[in-house]
């Protein structure tokens, strides 16, 4: 599986980036299921599709085995 950063903004929304592309999908160019390895919040930035304003000046980043125990 491909590893991803989740990335949450001001306005809730989410966007997933990738980290790092599996060997499966270098060969195929198919995208497998992510694998979300880190969060990342951005509190203080718009998503790009949204109005809301935030002034929080707050980045985070968790690891995602940490943020899963804490649920």
């Amino acid at each position: 599986m491909c590893d991803y950063t989740q990335v949450e903004y001001a306005c809730g929304h989410l966007r997933y980036t990738v980290k790092a592309w599996c060997v499966k999908y270098q060969e195929t160019h198919k995208r497998c299921p992510a694998n979300v390895i880190a969060i990342e919040y951005r509190l203080d930035e718009k998503c790009g599709e949204s109005d809301t304003v935030s002034s929080s000046k707050t980045l985070q980043i968790h690891d995602t085995k940490a943020y899963q125990n804490q649920r």
